[in-house]
């Protein structure tokens, strides 16, 4: 922090001390979530999640056209048994064996969540040096908009359910981790070192994780080509060899094999058994993108608030000629083509019964990640550029707002964990819950042989000492 102005120096304390006590308080709300119902099918595992751990390439899909559940997801299936087999375990020599559980889910999505702040502030800066006003600024400015709570059924990134985090966020933050240098160096005219060959092992586990990053990798690079490709046509096509020779040395080593294992990935996920199964006529799925959306943009503030403030920026941005400026407009046109067609693409991606309106809090990531980057870019640069004294009332306004939403919810795990001591004190091999919540589970389980996989699971966090099935009898 040497370089830093005098007055900048207490300043930078002051956001430092902030951003500690807001990620402190998502530690918190992350520690009292309950647990969800597919961790137990993917860390046990159970027999169909077997073929997508035995064939990380998928090629039993594709040479025997067999189908099974996911079969382009491998590093998220690995990843999250990995961590989740073994993490609670290492805890446990400090920690009581259930506390070791929410324990390591809480670290997991606290990660998740850091590792996210910084891509998003270093995009927001055009850096990835954490000591600058400006970083820290950037991230201080993000992460109330990580909603624990609050808006978080309609804006939200972490999700409760530790499997989520981990197909869904975590796969996000390695396609921003990815694209970082093509970003830094076209955007901000400054460049990493080009150690190009990580890109194509890189690559696969960023195609093969979670279902949004071939379709969002295949959108970004359609865009990022498409001015290029313009002039092209305007000025006569010459051809794909020539067109790709124009194209700054940087990006061959970087776009083409994310390109192409996307479109291998999307291929691939028509052998996924679970959207078969569900598959409905895609004009029915169009028809429900209507209906996703209105829920995401009417039913709470989140997203209102969010997009209008992003929009007051702009509107202050576009009165600056500067380059800044400009490249800032530039970016939100991007990012408004970008939002359009992933969201005109996600019915093409199949159906999920738990999702009927296809658009979702879940499915919609990449655009929400998008614009929590616009807000912090437009802000910074209307306070540092700008210098208004009466501006910083309205991103400080929608922060507090964002702040508020974000309830604690400290007591969401009670009832599971109740019901977890329970099972572990009882002798019985079937254990009768006197709660009535879920236990590892989606929902309340009255059927002991629906508890057998979740059962093993227990047993593997050394939860309990023998396997023993479970239920909850008061809703019977």
């Amino acid at each position: 922090m040497k370089h830093l102005a005098p007055w900048r120096k207490p300043l930078y304390a002051l956001l430092a001390l902030l951003l500690a006590a807001d990620l402190t308080y998502s530690f918190l709300q992350y520690l009292h979530q309950p647990l969800d119902g597919d961790m137990a099918w993917n860390v046990v595992p159970a027999a169909d999640v077997a073929p997508v751990l035995h064939d990380p390439l998928g090629f039993e899909a594709m040479v025997h056209g067999r189908t099974y559940p996911n079969p382009n997801r491998f590093f998220c299936h690995w990843v999250f048994r990995a961590y989740l087999g073994d993490a609670p375990l290492l805890l446990q020599s400090r920690f009581h064996a259930i506390d070791s559980v929410y324990l390591a889910c809480a670290i997991a999505k606290l990660l998740i969540h850091l590792l996210l702040l910084f891509l998003l502030a270093a995009y927001a800066t055009g850096s990835i040096d954490v000591r600058r006003l400006e970083f820290i600024g950037a991230a201080v400015l993000i992460t109330p908009l990580f909603q624990a709570n609050g808006y978080r059924s309609y804006m939200g990134i972490i999700d409760p359910s530790t499997t989520y985090s981990f197909f869904y966020a975590l796969p996000c933050a390695l396609l921003l981790v990815y694209f970082l240098p093509v970003f830094l160096r076209a955007g901000a005219d400054r460049g990493l070192r080009r150690h190009w060959w990580w890109t194509v092992p890189f690559a696969f586990v960023v195609c093969l994780s979670g279902p949004l990053n071939p379709g969002a990798v295949l959108v970004a690079v359609l865009l990022l080509i498409a001015q290029p490709l313009l002039s092209a046509l305007r000025n006569g096509w010459a051809g794909p060899v020539p067109f790709l020779r124009s194209l700054p040395a940087s990006y061959g080593p970087y776009l083409l094999p994310v390109v192409v294992l996307s479109l291998y990935s999307l291929h691939l996920g028509r052998y996924n058994s679970i959207t078969i199964e569900t598959l409905i006529p895609l004009a029915d799925r169009f028809a429900q993108l209507p209906i996703g959306l209105y829920y995401l943009l009417t039913q709470k503030l989140g997203f209102p608030v969010l997009i209008g403030v992003i929009g007051i920026n702009l509107a202050i941005v576009s009165r600056d000629r500067s380059t800044a400026a400009l490249r800032i407009i530039r970016t939100a046109k991007w990012i408004a083509a970008f939002a359009l067609i992933y969201v005109l693409l996600l019915p093409f991606g199949g159906y999920r019964d738990y999702r009927p309106h296809v658009v979702r809090y879940d499915t919609v990531m990449p655009v929400t990640l998008a614009l929590f980057f616009l807000f912090a870019t437009s802000t910074l640069h209307i306070l540092n550029a700008l210098r208004s004294r009466w501006y910083v009332v309205l991103p400080l306004a929608a922060m507090a707002v964002f702040t508020v939403a974000d309830e604690p919810g400290f007591h969401q795990d009670r009832c599971e964990r109740a019901a977890l001591e329970a099972i572990a004190a009882s002798n019985e091999e079937v254990v009768a819950l006197e709660q009535e919540c879920s236990v590892v589970d989606w929902r309340p389980i009255h059927d002991p042989g629906l508890s057998e996989l979740n059962a093993e699971l227990l047993l593997i966090w050394r939860i309990t000492d023998r396997k023993k099935l479970y239920y909850n009898a008061t809703g019977q």
